[in-house]
């Protein structure tokens, strides 16, 4: 998977669509798409070649088309690694205030989602989907309702590198947002993959 970072140099009606096209008709995956009307990144699966980039590049309105061999997510790399670098810094001083923050986060998020929706399974389900397209905080593989226990597993999360301490205020924040219940929250690594289990 590689990015194509295009610049635009005149943005019109239409001009997104021309060049997924020039993509689609090479059988290539688009995965994401993210931009504005100066630069478009799109996450494409396949082979990128040079005749590609020269068909993108000859698309009205795009200026340079550049290959990223980047592994980054829509948040934008830039912006991750602000929060990467935040997460260091305060794990350093105030550990905890990580974790509390996550908290906070995760049980307002909840708290949105339920405003339209009742079922709290699928608004969690619905909120670990959002954390996962649009914030990049994990990816989310899987959730398993057990009784007496919820098992989330997920490929990764933006703070492992630290312990996951602020995907661990999230979860907790998730499930304690309806109630005064309070709940435990266990990380398991797996070989790909880490087991976020909540009793």
């Amino acid at each position: 998977m590689v990015w194509l970072l295009i610049s635009i140099s005149r943005d019109r009606p239409g001009l997104l669509n021309d060049i997924t096209g020039v993509i689609r008709s090479r059988n290539l995956n688009i995965r994401n798409i993210v931009g504005n009307n100066y630069a478009i990144l799109i996450e494409i699966n396949g082979e990128v070649s040079n005749e590609l980039l020269s068909s993108i590049g000859n698309v009205d309105g795009v200026n340079t088309v550049n290959v990223l061999d980047l592994p980054f997510t829509i948040l934008g790399f830039i912006q991750e690694n602000f929060m990467k670098a935040l997460v260091f810094y305060v794990m350093e001083r105030e550990p905890e205030f990580i974790e509390r923050l996550g908290y906070e986060y995760g049980k307002e998020l909840m708290r949105y989602i339920l405003n339209s929706m009742r079922d709290f399974k699928d608004a969690l389900y619905s909120s670990l989907r959002i954390l996962t397209a649009l914030g990049g905080v994990i990816a989310l593989i899987n959730v398993q309702f057990m009784p007496n226990k919820t098992v989330i597993s997920i490929a990764r999360s933006f703070d492992e590198d630290v312990g996951m301490p602020m995907t661990k205020g999230i979860i907790k924040g998730l499930f304690e947002a309806i109630g005064n219940i309070r709940h435990y929250v266990k990380i398991e690594r797996r070989d790909s993959y880490r087991d976020i289990i909540i009793t």
